[in-house]
């Protein structure tokens, strides 16, 4: 199984996706510039502005970013990977190995969770480094929700904590995107079912804006304000989005 995942992360890690990180990457920079030409942050949901420093800068910048990244730029990774291996035939060649049916599928699903692990944690350090670069530096940081001031220790792990629940929603939608892909093998129309069920699930369950817009259900998780529902969607949106994808997989003609 480990061997399959490495094979995995061999093949995922290839041009294409460096070029797709490195142009991501480039829009991250720029976002940043832009807080720091500014000098303040303006939510998306009315809440007003905030002038921008070393303790908030890292989990505000995800604003826009986090709508980018889970909405168009890991879909397409997800896509690609999924649904252009499918259409292409090449799991014809895989299941050759001596391996179990559902092993193949695993590591797949491994090997793009642990990219978009990697994704988030290299965004994470660069915001982190910029803000203590760039940044004016601050003592204390009010939270999302809150007034009361609280000091950088609590205002590293409150970033932290952004990033770690921002993985999990991240590894949501590719459990989402998985079954797609499974029912839907070309990658372009896969795509746009992708993108169109993402926004659909919101309509049913305002709660499920995680697998499309999850920046705001994150602060809200984080300052406890929510915190119940939004592990509720996410854990079941999981394990929901997983059954089913093993479950097609099993039956799915390649």
């Amino acid at each position: 199984m480990f061997g399959l995942w490495i094979s995995e992360m061999e093949r995922i890690w290839r041009r294409k996706l460096i070029i797709i990180y490195c142009i991501f990457l480039l829009l991250v920079i720029a976002n940043i510039w832009s807080l720091k030409i500014r000098g303040w942050g303006e939510f998306r949901f009315g809440e007003g502005k905030i002038p921008m420093n070393d303790l908030n800068m890292p989990w505000f910048m995800m604003s826009d970013v986090s709508l980018l990244l889970v909405a168009v730029i890991l879909p397409i990774i997800f896509v690609d990977q999924l649904s252009g291996e499918i259409y292409s035939g090449a799991y014809r060649l895989y299941l050759l190995r001596p391996f179990r049916r559902f092993q193949f599928w695993g590591a797949k699903l491994l090997a793009l969770a642990a990219t978009t692990t990697i994704f988030i944690s290299a965004t994470y350090f660069v915001a982190i480094l910029s803000a203590w670069l760039f940044f004016p530096h601050s003592d204390t940081l009010v939270m999302y929700g809150s007034t009361a001031p609280v000091g950088s220790g609590e205002a590293a792990l409150y970033t932290i904590k952004f990033y770690l629940l921002f993985v999990l929603t991240c590894i949501a939608k590719l459990m989402l995107s998985s079954v797609v892909c499974l029912f839907v093998s070309r990658p372009l129309i896969a795509f746009f079912v992708l993108f169109i069920s993402s926004i659909v699930l919101y309509q049913f369950a305002k709660e499920l804006v995680i697998l499309f817009d999850p920046f705001q259900q994150i602060l809200l998780a984080i300052s406890a304000e929510g915190a119940l529902k939004f592990w509720i969607y996410l854990f079941g949106s999981m394990i929901a989005f997983t059954i089913i994808s093993f479950l097609r997989w099993e039956r799915k003609v390649v």
